[in-house]
């Protein structure tokens, strides 16, 4: 496992992947990252990678012996962050929005949707959906959350509430992506937030003083100047942002454009099997769509992005990709739905575009954990993960329960498969009763190549051809009790180079970030060298 630099006395220039082995595609260094105070508005601007130019399977051209590793983050030991506690909260301090650490004031800040709970359901009717208000939380350390009294909404016996944005003023609100530029003095925060009056049962179709969207939901655009009082300014954005679904996150690009990711229902293939119980009416399979826009007002049409193929087993579907842009390209972690158990996990992603997405393992990155804990339902991340010191911490809400019902005896009609009886038609979205939490990972260890067979079988990985010479050899590598990572430098017949052989290496056999690679002919490749051999064993 090897994350790769390359160095010359007068320049630097890498090779790597995010974590541990990578190829040779050479390019600048890239620049340490901003500390969040100091980044760009959430969304990015800019890459947040300190060291990790963003390298792929076809930056190779031998792969032998040789697997994708994913590391799992670890969820945070003081989760839940914040659960449930008002009124308007109590069911559900749910995500569908963006957490932030503030470069105006050093707060850790969320906007974030929350709901009131349901005791009783009438025959799994829900109005949960229709009760979704854009609520508010702060953070001195990114763990410790409170609600800040606000005067922008009342509750009934409470003056004050976080509620930043209430039914009455434009019906029910989701997916809020929030960003702030301490540039821009006058209205330093933007947001892009999602809302439906008639879906939220208010009785005329309009968001403040605007007219409200022709879908149930449509995408709306406020500023601020504190990130509290925010003032409508535009929307319905057309085309709607979220293609008339209920899932859309908006994004700032590195030229000031805009991309939106949201949920779409390209129709199901033959062969693709629905699940009767799903809540899926539109008939299709839940995947994810792109829109991109100069301005943020007039958008692009829509982009298939990901959707299930050969890969994925055949209850497979996708409801957000929320990504952070490193060197070279982006990372993401995408919301992963199990229809069939109704849970959702997330996903590892990789794209140089944004457009075409790899996935290395389909494997979680985050699992589930048993159902009844937080987040062992359904597990709902935040608009981007936020890199700080080292760190990737993925916000989250965690669901105690699953997306829809399987086996309440109360309903039907009801089918049997599989030597089970489960309800045979869509049921409604169960309530999401969800807590704040979180989880991290280290952000120059995301994902690897180790060997496929383990044990005493080595693995191999031959980079592209790239000019060498003059440069030293940098990996990020972990090997275990009694592996190593060897390598070998190659002219541009693919032989080795005299005193730059397998034989003629150091081997990396511990645990280390950035390994300087050593041959008994030096540690500056040679003029002739134009490739990299690597040899994991344990490693």
């Amino acid at each position: 496992m090897a994350h790769i630099s390359m160095q010359s006395r007068s320049k630097t220039f890498r090779l790597q992947t995010l974590l541990f082995l990578a190829a040779a595609t050479i390019g600048a260094a890239a620049q340490p990252a901003p500390a969040s105070g100091s980044a760009p508005p959430a969304g990015a601007t800019k890459p947040v990678s300190t060291r990790l130019p963003l390298l792929m399977p076809d930056d190779f051209v031998s792969l032998q012996l040789v697997s994708w590793r994913v590391e799992t983050g670890t969820p945070d030991p003081r989760n839940p962050l914040l659960e449930p506690a008002m009124p308007w909260d109590s069911g559900g301090i749910m995500s569908h929005g963006t957490v932030l650490h503030d470069p105006i004031d050093g707060l850790w800040k969320a906007w974030q949707v929350s709901t009131p709970g349901e005791e009783k359901l009438d025959g799994l009717k829900t109005v949960h959906e229709h009760q979704r208000r854009l609520t508010y939380l702060e953070s001195k350390d990114g763990v410790d959350w409170y609600r800040p009294l606000l005067p922008f909404v009342r509750w009934p016996g409470y003056d004050r509430t976080n509620i930043l944005l209430d039914l009455d003023s434009g019906g029910t609100s989701v997916y809020a992506s929030v960003f702030v530029d301490p540039a821009d003095t006058a209205w330093p925060y933007v947001m892009f937030v999602m809302r439906g009056p008639l879906y939220g049962g208010q009785k005329e179709n309009k968001v403040g003083h605007l007219p409200g969207p022709k879908e149930r939901l449509g995408t709306y655009r406020y500023r601020s100047k504190d990130g509290k009082d925010w003032k409508l300014i535009e929307g319905p954005i057309h085309p709607s942002v979220g293609g008339g679904g209920d899932v859309s996150f908006v994004y700032r690009e590195p030229d000031g454009s805009f991309v939106s990711y949201f949920k779409s229902y390209p129709p199901a293939r033959a062969g693709d099997r629905l699940i009767p119980y799903d809540n899926n009416s539109r008939g299709g399979l839940r995947s994810i769509s792109r829109r991109t826009s100069r301005d943020g007002s007039d958008w692009s049409g829509e982009q298939l992005v990901l959707t299930r193929d050969w890969r994925d087993p055949d209850f497979a579907q996708f409801l957000e990709i929320c990504p952070i842009p490193v060197d070279g390209g982006y990372i993401a972690l995408i919301n992963y739905y199990d229809a069939v158990i109704q849970t959702m996990c997330l996903q590892l992603a990789a794209s140089r575009d944004g457009v075409n997405w790899w996935r290395p393992d389909r494997r979680p990155a985050l699992a589930n954990p048993p159902l009844g804990d937080w987040g062992g339902g359904m597990i709902w991340q935040m608009h981007h993960p936020v890199v700080e010191g080292g760190r990737m911490h993925v916000y989250y809400a965690g669901s105690e329960g699953i997306h829809g019902e399987i086996f309440d005896t109360r309903f039907g009609p009801r089918l049997k498969i599989g030597g089970e009886t489960v309800i045979g038609v869509n049921t409604p979205t169960l309530p999401f009763n969800t807590a704040l939490c979180r989880a991290t990972w280290e952000f120059d260890r995301l994902y690897a190549l180790v060997p496929s067979a383990g044990g005493i079988t080595p693995g191999e990985a031959v980079t592209k051809p790239a000019a060498l010479g003059g440069r030293s050899i940098v990996v990020n590598a972990l090997a275990k009790k009694g592996g190593a990572l060897r390598a070998e430098l190659l002219d541009g017949e693919g032989r080795p180079l005299p005193g730059f052989a397998l034989g003629d290496s150091a081997a990396v056999t511990d645990d280390q970030h950035r390994a300087r690679l050593r041959w008994s002919g030096g540690e500056v490749a040679p003029a002739a060298a134009r490739q990299i051999r690597f040899r994991l064993h344990r490693a």
